[in-house]
């Protein structure tokens, strides 16, 4: 059968357990590795743990885990008391009465401890900087050690005997010393994952260094007159060299290691008359742990930004790589430093290919010189360039048309430093527009073919049906045309055709259109003709633009040939209210112009008498 699962209440009064074992069993330790006198200086180390513990646990939860730390730490004092050889208790009252009046101050303690890490723990998860961690720390070992002193002092003076301001001194020395030993590795484990930290402090580079530490202040505390500067160098080496968990650990070793020496009588505050000399002494063990241990928060709060700055590069440069754009940068002289994958796929580079070259080597000639002699100049000096048009190479040699923006950033001196550009391939776009230009104009002259006509005279006779108004369709046929062709080809014939609509697009109106809708016929859209003799002015001033002689190339020998046409003239609304109607009566007219003697106009059954 499988075991039940835990309830709630179960699960918690088991860590309640733990923790109360644990705060015991660390206060036990801490009076086998202190100075067995009584009244010493006792390293206190298990105030740490019953903080960390009180931050693990809910408010409600405090009083059960309190009460369990209280007899736990009161059966580890009676343990202590009952097995030292220094310290034989002369009466199970005694015993009782130290247990009674210390363990309550120790807890008391412990709270105002759990108050200053619940500061840390709120810094730790903010983001703060390290420093004020560390100041925070600080005040996490001095305060609650000095403000609990005086009632601890008064404690072991009426338990143990002894003067109270020594007895004070004493307890805030070895609360103090205590609180930095431990305090700090069990916060960092506090806020780490548990296999994470076993990993950093099991490496087998920090396992090393935990040995030399460990090594180096055994040697100098057995070994040399002023052994301390010495103990504080590998906490220091540490420190600078090696994760957080780490040199804490070593924090912690150096000074249970320490305290040992001191038990044993191998490292002894030198004599003294004073009452506060061993308390100098003790200033010296805690000025040996300070420097490494502040140089390993500052350390890893250093590698913690560094480590930040990576990431956010590493995801600036995803972004940028990966960003739905074509993107490029490129430094002062013009060499690509950074694209974007679109970039690349576009144009079908590498970044190998790419990186440190010219950003002209992948531009079209004309384009590279205009971007070299125009587009950079203008854009140092103003800063940026935006919507520039210029074509791209691709890898295979074809073109690619983009629309080009950018910015540049400049250093303190004012010198420009890095461009970032955003590049848009239009080479579709401008092809669909080609397209779409040549649906609706005709190749040759470029005008507007007979669909985009029909269109615009549709638009004509709804506006002017709604509105009011006149306007007028023109309908001109060169004479002769086929002659030209004949006789000079038919390039000649282009030459002629594109000749005939500049001119027409030249002496007509801004809001008037012409038309080629085939071989050399043109239409004409004469908008808003008031009366017969605007009309029969404008349309001896296009016959007049036509019939002057054209030049069929060139070449000094190209043949000049005189030029005529026929025009035949419709308007709305006397001759016609619908496109069909129009175009078929102004074509009429044409023709009556040509049975005319050619080289004239007609109006449409002279409408406008």
């Amino acid at each position: 059968m499988q075991p039940l699962p835990l309830s709630t209440t179960e699960r918690s009064l088991r860590w309640i357990a733990l923790w109360s074992v644990m705060f015991g069993l660390t206060g036990l330790f801490s009076l086998l590795v202190s100075d067995a006198r009584p009244g010493q200086v006792t390293i206190w180390l298990a105030n740490p743990v019953g903080a960390v513990a009180l931050l693990l646990l809910s408010r409600k939860q405090w009083p059960s885990l309190l009460a369990g730390m209280l007899a736990s730490l009161a059966v580890a004092k009676i343990f202590y008391a009952w097995t030292s050889e220094t310290q034989l208790p002369s009466s199970v009252l005694s015993v009782l009465m130290d247990a009674g009046l210390d363990v309550p101050v120790r807890l008391i303690e412990v709270l105002l401890s759990t108050m200053m890490l619940s500061r840390i723990v709120a810094l730790e998860r903010s983001g703060e900087n390290v420093a004020i961690q560390a100041m925070v720390l600080l005040r996490a070992a001095l305060l609650p050690s000095a403000v609990i002193a005086p009632l601890g002092g008064w404690s072991w003076a009426a338990t143990l005997g002894g003067e109270w301001h020594l007895m004070t001194l004493n307890w805030f020395i070895g609360s103090t010393i205590g609180t930095v030993a431990a305090l700090p590795l069990a916060l960092a484990l506090h806020t780490k994952k548990p296999q994470l930290a076993y990993q950093q402090v099991f490496e087998p580079v920090a396992v090393f260094k935990l040995f030399v530490c460990l090594a180096t202040t055994l040697w100098a505390g057995t070994s040399l007159p002023q052994p301390f500067v010495f103990m504080a160098a590998p906490m220091v080496w540490m420190a600078s060299s090696t994760k957080l968990i780490a040199s804490l650990t070593a924090n912690l070793l150096i000074a249970a290691s320490m305290t040992a020496l001191i038990r044993y009588g191998v490292l002894l505050p030198p004599p003294t008359s004073s009452w506060w000399g061993d308390g100098l002494f003790y200033v010296s063990v805690l000025a040996t742990l300070l420097p490494g241990l502040f140089l390993a928060v500052m350390s890893e709060g250093q590698r913690r930004a560094l480590k930040v700055l990576e990431e956010s590069e590493m995801r600036a440069k995803a972004l940028y790589l990966q960003t739905p754009a074509m993107l490029h940068s490129i430094d002062a002289e013009g060499h690509i430093v950074q694209v974007s994958k679109l970039w690349l796929d576009t144009l079908d580079y590498t970044e190998r290919d790419v990186l440190g070259r010219y950003v002209t080597d992948f531009m079209e000639p004309s384009s590279a010189i205009h971007f070299k002699e125009v587009v950079i100049p203008a854009a140092l000096r103003n800063g940026r360039c935006d919507n520039v048009e210029y074509q791209m190479r691709r890898k295979d040699g074809s073109l690619c048309d983009v629309i080009f923006s950018a910015i540049w950033e400049y250093d303190e001196a004012g010198k420009p430093v890095i461009s970032l550009a955003v590049l848009q391939d239009v080479t579709e776009k401008k092809r669909l527009e080609a397209r779409s230009h040549l649906a609706e104009h005709d190749a040759l002259t470029g005008l507007p073919n007979r669909v985009l006509l029909q269109d615009r005279l549709k638009m004509l006779c709804a506006h002017h049906a709604r509105h009011g108004g006149i306007f007028a369709v023109g309908f001109l046929d060169l004479d002769h045309f086929k002659e030209i062709n004949d006789n000079y080809g038919h390039d000649a014939g282009d030459a002629l055709l594109r000749e005939v609509a500049s001119r027409l697009k030249h002496n007509l109106r801004a809001a008037d259109t012409v038309c080629r809708v085939g071989g050399d016929e043109f239409v004409m859209l004469l908008n808003v003709v008031e009366v017969e003799q605007e009309l029969e002015a404008l349309a001896n001033k296009i016959m007049l633009a036509v019939a002057q002689p054209c030049k069929l190339g060139d070449s000094p020998d190209s043949p000049v040939v005189e030029v005529s046409g026929s025009l035949g003239l419709a308007a709305f609304p006397a001759n016609g209210l619908d496109p069909h109607t129009l175009l078929t009566h102004a074509d009429q007219a044409m023709y009556a112009a040509k049975r005319g003697g050619r080289n004239r106009s007609e109006i449409y059954q002279d409408i406008l008498h």
